[in-house]
């Protein structure tokens, strides 16, 4: 190993000792563990008034600073906007609401990189397969740009990070079937070692590694626990600073004579919004990863005369283990974290029935259970559950099995093990097994029972089973299409069974903005002064989180904040 390698505790701890960290950790979005939800609510609650009310600016400013670039938010869109207008030799602070590095997720989505010159992406055809899954509704020019700036974003990260021991390995893996939604086409950044076979416990640490490079070598500011209230505009209505207020209550206007970059993460942290918004995507979460991301960068673009896109869409997992008695609130608790859940198994709904091809993207998956009586599903498989996980090949972090040599890591995240058939076992089986949470019984016909069905409904699933297994071994799923390989019998004794909910990640409805991540007016006139990135820019799934390519959005995110601090800089 490298002199400069560590692992991720102790960068954690050495980088924090430094007063950079507030706090230790971050969370993970996309792949990591759930946020109390006591929190996310807190954080919800503690908006006054309407999320549409714009606050009174503050009749005392207790400290003002000049800078050239104020960006709102440290995470995968903010740090490196930051970064990359410090290194452009831009003076650039950076507030962030929480108390620490904000989400990161360890794929990377980019295109056409020379980090990868075997691997070429048809650029057209990706776009005419994304509008499909918006309804038409997408915005196009974005996706494009994205997929034209995408590989130079990475060019550039591993440019800036590798001298500090970031690894930038390539996974590719697209699945021999014609069925298969798009390929994993993205980058999983590594400190220090990158093992093909996995895991790879140095994951998951390019921006607390960023976040390095920005404060310690190009002289850059983080102040944490500084949420941003309101932007500040001129008579012609162009965004000249922010206004925030520290964790001591003292207000903070921060003058940014280049422009103000927003990259807050959305809103799923925000009942109001939710309910307001998009209640049809997030009403049937147990789950809710969302903390400190309460829309507030979609709200201060609104004040400021941004349009809000049509739709309202949310990236839900189907990973919400649902106890007995579970009831949906609106309060996106009482579930529990359970990644089996986003294995294409046999589901059923609650009267036993099969109701959709089971080979979805996580957040279709969902929505095919939210859309049954009780607004969930069942998820049913047997004894040879592992051997049926490494035969589905599933892609991103819904795979569990070892990937492919040369593909992603395999890693649990959740407690930094490599996942094998013990480790699924004694960490996501046995624990819920023991709570009740997930059924386990000799026979389908105890199963039956331990699920609540009554006689009819126990003869309806015990038929589905029957029909299925007879679809498996043919081959051939002549009922809802299922690829042959995703096919699973449920014959081998032990039979589980496990209630899946959705688990809410963020929302991903936003600011309707140009090419250049400025937002624009309801005539189509450019703000300026401002840029809005990541989960606040909407027109890339004003519908629904499709999963259609690996990393889309920490991708996306990345590139469009790059293109934000170069245009606000007047920069190539």
């Amino acid at each position: 190993m490298k002199d400069h390698a560590m692992n991720r505790r102790s960068f954690l701890t050495g980088f924090a000792a430094t007063g950079a960290l507030a706090a230790a950790g971050a969370a993970l979005t996309g792949c990591a563990p759930s946020t109390s939800s006591s929190d996310a609510k807190d954080g919800a609650d503690g908006q006054q008034g309407s999320w549409r009310d714009k606050p009174a600016m503050p009749e005392k400013i207790d400290e003002t600073v000049d800078v050239d670039i104020v960006v709102v938010g440290a995470g995968n869109g903010g740090l490196p906007a930051a970064t990359t207008a410090a290194q452009e030799g831009a003076k650039v602070l950076v507030f962030e609401k929480g108390g620490a590095i904000a989400a990161a997720r360890e794929a990377i989505g980019a295109l056409n990189s020379n980090l990868a010159p075997d691997h070429h992406e048809d650029v057209p055809t990706l776009l005419n397969h994304a509008n499909m899954t918006q309804s038409g509704d997408a915005n196009i020019l974005l996706y494009k740009t994205w997929a034209e700036k995408s590989g130079e974003m990475i060019e550039w990260m591993e440019e800036t990070l590798g001298p500090k021991g970031m690894l930038f390995p390539f996974e590719w893996h697209c699945p021999d079937d014609a069925h298969a939604y798009y390929p994993a086409m993205c980058y999983n950044p590594c400190l220090d070692e990158y093992n093909p076979e996995g895991p790879n416990y140095g994951a998951y640490m390019h921006l607390e590694v960023m976040a390095d490079v920005f404060q310690n070598e190009l002289g850059g500011e983080i102040r944490f626990l500084t949420p941003v209230q309101q932007l500040v505009q001129d008579d012609s209505g162009k965004v000249t600073g922010v206004i925030a207020v520290d964790n001591d209550g003292k207000v903070i206007q921060a003058n940014a004579s280049k422009g103000v970059i927003v990259c807050t993460g959305g809103y799923g942290a925000n009942d109001e919004m939710l309910q307001d918004l998009c209640p049809g995507n997030t009403n049937w979460c147990a789950l809710r990863d969302s903390n400190t991301e309460t829309g507030d960068g979609i709200r201060m673009a609104l004040w400021a005369g941004a349009e809000l896109e049509a739709g309202g869409a949310a990236m839900i997992w189907n990973r919400a283990i649902l106890p007995d008695g579970f009831e949906f609130d609106g309060s996106y608790t009482g579930g529990d974290i359970f990644l089996p859940g986003s294995q294409p198994f046999l589901h059923v709904n609650i009267n036993g029935e099969r109701f959709m091809n089971e080979d979805q993207c996580y957040p279709m998956s969902y929505a095919g259970g939210a859309n049954q009586p009780g607004h969930y599903s069942w998820i049913v498989w047997d004894g040879n559950y592992w051997e049926d996980i490494v035969q589905f090949d599933t892609c991103g972090c819904s795979r569990l099995a070892p990937a492919p040599a040369g593909t992603a890591f395999n890693a649990d995240v959740y407690d930094c093990e490599a996942i094998t058939p013990e480790h699924l076992d004694e960490f996501w089986l046995n624990p819920r097994i023991e709570n009740g949470s997930l059924k386990k019984c000799d026979t389908l016909e105890e199963l039956a029972d331990a699920m609540g069905f009554d006689a009819e409904k126990k003869a309806t699933f015990l038929a589905t089973v029957e029909r299925y297994n007879e679809l498996a071994e043919a081959g051939e799923d002549v009922d809802f299409g299922k690829p042959a390989y995703r096919l699973s019998d449920v014959s081998q004794a032990p039979f589980y069974a496990a209630r899946i909910g959705g688990e809410l990640l963020v929302t991903i409805h936003g600011v309707i903005t140009n090419a250049n991540s400025q937002p624009l007016r309801k005539d189509g006139s450019v703000i300026e002064g401002l840029y809005v990135c990541g989960n606040d820019q909407g027109g890339f799934y004003p519908h629904n989180y499709p999963s259609n390519f690996t990393g889309i959005n920490a991708g996306r995110t990345a590139t469009f904040g790059r293109i934000a601090a170069k245009h606000a800089l007047g920069v190539e």
